[in-house]
């Protein structure tokens, strides 16, 4: 059962929103969070009744939706799509996202965190000579789709939306020495990494998007 908060997700969330589909809710934890900070309806979908039993308990609405099988039900228009680590589930999510268009109040953002498949780490593995699907992480048997930085971008502006914002989250590899700087001194050289190379140093991607 899904149930981690994506803390760079949740920075991103506009100021104002008050009505927020969260599509791959899980338990409804980041759900939570949001309800907890501000004054919104929230409504998860997620592919597991399990889940969406937990998550009922925390949101307005949690709706089960198989997304490979089925079109999103009638439920009216969102100031905020959040598609956090969902749409590589998906068989055709550009063709997805497509279909999103509609359920967008005016003015109304999308927010989708993807995993970064070219990862250092996933590189070493890939030279290594290993692609092996694992229980969670960038190779997760249950994604469908892979994406690097340029094709995640691709990805939102083939299918009909403009990027606003966009950033890799993640860390530059400073074993041990870690510890012996300062959190500012390591903040930044791990900044500037991302900032030089995103597909490299990037575990996942940020977007903040608009419909074209």
């Amino acid at each position: 059962m899904y149930e981690a908060i994506n803390q760079p997700v949740f920075s991103y969330l506009p100021d104002h929103t008050k009505r927020i589909l969260d599509i791959g809710c899980g338990a409804g934890n980041l759900g939570a969070v949001i309800k907890n900070h501000r004054d919104c309806e929230v409504i998860g979908i997620t592919y597991s009744q399990a889940e969406a039993d937990q998550a009922a308990q925390v949101l307005d609405l949690a709706l089960v939706v198989d997304l490979n099988a089925a079109a999103l039900p009638d439920i009216g228009q969102f100031d905020c799509i959040i598609c956090s680590h969902v749409l590589e589930h998906l068989y055709q999510p550009q063709h997805f996202l497509a279909k999103l268009h509609h359920h967008f109040a005016p003015q109304g953002k999308l927010i989708v965190a993807l995993p970064n498949v070219l990862h250092w780490k996933q590189r070493l593995e890939f030279l290594k000579g290993h692609f092996k699907y694992t229980e969670g992480g960038l190779m997760d048997r249950t994604h469908f789709r892979f994406f690097d930085w340029q094709t995640a971008q691709d990805l939102l502006t083939q299918s009909g939306y403009q990027i606003l914002q966009s950033e890799a989250d993640g860390s530059f590899p400073l074993p041990v020495i870690r510890k012996l700087l300062p959190t500012t001194t390591s903040q930044g050289i791990d900044q500037a990494a991302l900032n030089r190379f995103p597909g490299l140093f990037g575990f996942q991607f940020l977007f903040l998007a608009s419909p074209a």
